[in-house]
């Protein structure tokens, strides 16, 4: 049986500024708690944050200036970033289950029918953002990729401490809260209809 898909589509085409706020709201009141989904990513204190900003630049809007326009614009494209990456997560925790994606307030598609693995991401990048403990990993965008999935390690002599994912809807993505002259490990593979993942080489870089 094929599972099914989360919608991460928040765009202006399927929601008005309006409706965003609402359907923000209601779907970390559904996640919240959920025991199929113990540990939202990102945080819902941060995209409840946002929410707040975002209606309070609704309003602003009302009899405002451009640049509150400006800033409404902003702030609804980080609302959404944090919306996709939440259903993401609830993709993940819930394999594809309809009911429990449901549960979380998310819409289902059914997946479309397999193509086979994804190819393996190549030209993995790693450079310095803009910040201390931060940097910008990418990758060449992946053919009939819905989303990819970024790892890191802290390398630790010959050891490690663990690969920790972080998805993401696009094939560039600023890792933050790195630690400032250690080495750490970069990977990425693309995620499809398939369970099967392809990574890319590692990529090892000392964080600035």
């Amino acid at each position: 049986m094929s599972k099914s898909k989360v919608s991460i589509d928040f765009s202006g085409a399927r929601f008005t500024d309006s409706e965003l706020s609402v359907e923000a709201k209601q779907l970390t009141d559904k996640t919240d708690g959920n025991p199929a989904f113990p540990t939202p990513s990102p945080e819902l204190a941060t995209i409840r944050t946002t929410i707040a900003d975002y209606d309070k630049s609704l309003e602003a809007v009302k009899d405002g200036s451009r640049e509150d326009t400006v800033v409404k614009n902003r702030i609804r494209a980080e609302l959404e970033d944090l919306l996709s990456s939440l259903g993401l997560y609830v993709q993940q925790a819930s394999n594809g289950d309809e009911a429990l994606i449901l549960s979380a307030g998310f819409s289902v598609h059914r997946a479309h029918e397999p193509i086979g693995p994804l190819v393996k991401p190549q030209n993995l990048m790693v450079k310095p953002a803009s910040s201390n403990g931060a940097v910008l990993v990418s990758c060449n965008a992946v053919p009939h990729a819905s989303s990819y999935l970024f790892e890191y390690r802290e390398l630790v002599d010959t050891s490690d401490n663990g690969w920790v994912p972080l998805p993401c809807t696009k094939s560039k993505l600023t890792i933050s809260g790195l630690t400032s002259g250690k080495q750490y490990a970069f990977r990425i593979t693309a995620v499809g209809s398939t369970q099967t993942l392809n990574w890319s080489d590692e990529v090892k870089s000392y964080v600035l």
